[in-house]
């Protein structure tokens, strides 16, 4: 995985084919709703007047939000046009400077990470005062590790439902300690589903940017959200959709699976999946989760 596009997998890569570039926020879509409020931080698409609004903490993670194709793209695919579709951007993809110039640290990537769950928690709090809307968030892979956090620090019930796709809630130590030091893991599996953890990085590895991404992983990946989370006494709200092949994050162990059905979330294993299939699967469920006609 020494190219961070192996773990920048949006739901747009996963279902057919994706463009990415930078953007610019002037040219966010306008409507008779005003989004004045968290324009810097936020791009629209779908129904802009749609009372079902579903937010997404993309994944990665990279220096660039979703671009108005890729975006444009996943509404289609998803066939949720009658939706409010908002991507929010994360520290990385608004100032994207901050990690290509020099390396972080590992307390850096925890305050930068933060600050990124700040930015869901802000756009859910703008849709959540708007009378009669209907507030979803969707997390992919590394932005299933935001909104793991997001539920962690301000309880499930800021948004109606969540769809978690692709990661875990412990991280094993082996791979988020790598992570923190800026190389990359993957996971290894036997014929018997077992799997080793092993490293793709050049020692030598001189990309800062890519090195920062990794930190920026560990900044959360760290954390153990079975412990997190524990205080939370339903989890009802939540779909987590996995692999059970997950080259990436690796696959949801006995006890967080156990950890989430105790808690009456939706757990759905894809078998046999791999990090791109399990989360194409689990977008496809998008549309019925959260009741978009």
């Amino acid at each position: 995985m020494k190219n961070t596009n192996r773990l920048n997998l949006i739901i747009c890569t996963i279902l057919f084919t994706s463009f990415l570039s930078c953007n610019n926020d002037d040219d966010t879509p306008k409507s008779s709703n005003t989004f004045d409020e968290v324009l810097d931080i936020a791009k629209f698409y779908g129904n802009l007047e749609g009372d079902i609004v579903v937010i997404h903490a993309q994944g990665g993670p990279g220096l660039e939000l979703d671009d108005d194709e890729a975006s444009n793209q996943i509404v289609t695919e998803l066939g949720i046009q009658s939706a409010l579709y908002v991507m929010v951007h994360q520290v990385q993809t608004k100032n994207p400077m901050l990690f290509t110039g020099s390396d972080i640290t590992f307390e850096q990537a925890k305050e930068y990470d933060l600050q990124s769950v700040s930015n869901i928690k802000r756009v859910v709090d703008f849709f959540n005062n708007q009378q009669g809307k209907t507030v979803y968030v969707l997390g992919v892979s590394y932005g299933c590790l935001i909104v793991q956090e997001l539920i962690a620090t301000y309880g499930v019930d800021i948004a109606d439902g969540y769809l978690i796709l692709g990661n875990r809630l412990n991280v094993d130590d082996a791979a988020w300690q790598a992570l923190s030091e800026g190389e990359f893991p993957y996971h290894v599996y036997d014929n018997d589903g077992n799997y080793t953890i092993e490293l793709d990085n050049d020692p030598n590895n001189d990309n800062i940017e890519e090195r920062n991404m990794g930190k920026l992983l560990a900044g959360l990946a760290f954390n153990r959200y079975t412990d997190k989370l524990n205080s939370i006494s339903s989890l009802s709200k939540v779909t987590y959709v996995y692999g059970d092949r997950d080259e990436v994050a690796g696959p949801l162990s006995k006890q967080e699976v156990q950890f989430l059905n105790d808690k009456g979330a939706n757990v759905i294993l894809v078998e046999g999946a791999g990090h791109d299939d399990a989360i194409g699967e689990g977008a496809g469920l998008l549309k019925e989760i959260f009741g978009i006609e």
